[in-house]
């Protein structure tokens, strides 16, 4: 499924470590607020965090997050 503008998303690695401020989100969840084409054909996402600090992050670095989990039905 692809992520959209709206959805939440966990930031699992980071590329480049260099910047300490970014590598400490690795883990954090964030809102995706727009779409960027990265590199000429890759996708990034802008996201914004709940300290409402914002950072793009490459397609790869991101993961959805469930925001419907589904109810195991009761036996």
């Amino acid at each position: 499924m692809a992520i959209k503008v709206g959805d939440k998303v966990r930031v699992r690695s980071i590329r480049d470590r260099g910047q300490e401020e970014v590598s400490a989100l690795v883990g954090k969840e964030g809102v995706v607020l727009a779409r960027r084409v990265v590199d000429g054909s890759g996708i990034g996402y802008i996201l914004e965090f709940p300290d409402r600090s914002r950072h793009w992050f490459f397609e790869s670095e991101v993961e959805e997050v469930d925001s419907n989990p589904t109810q195991e039905k009761a036996r």
